[in-house]
């Protein structure tokens, strides 16, 4: 349990809470449709089902740019990983020859 919470406090670390983050706007969205459904608010109930389905389209986007940024840096890792490594090997044959 405190891996967990030290991974959470660890810099980077809030992308972990996303999931849990999502499912609790989730019920929001469902209580708030509901609710206006029934006629509870009805107003305040519609604003506010139509603020947490934008909060849901706007976590679903950062997690699909965050993976691409995420891919595209193992890509690059990969790539210049390689060059880096045939460099250091040219750098040691320099100095034993």
């Amino acid at each position: 349990m405190s891996s967990f919470i030290s991974q959470i406090l660890s810099p980077g670390g809030g992308v972990l809470m996303i999931p849990f983050i999502r499912m609790v706007i989730m019920v929001l969205f469902a209580t708030t449709l509901i609710a206006f459904i029934f006629g509870v608010a009805r107003i305040h109930m519609a604003i506010l089902s139509f603020l947490a389905g934008g909060l849901l389209l706007a976590i679903s986007f950062f997690m699909s740019e965050y993976e691409k940024v995420l891919e595209k840096a193992k890509e690059n890792g990969r790539s210049s990983g390689s060059t880096v490594t045939s460099s250091a090997n040219n750098g040691e044959r320099a100095k034993s020859d």
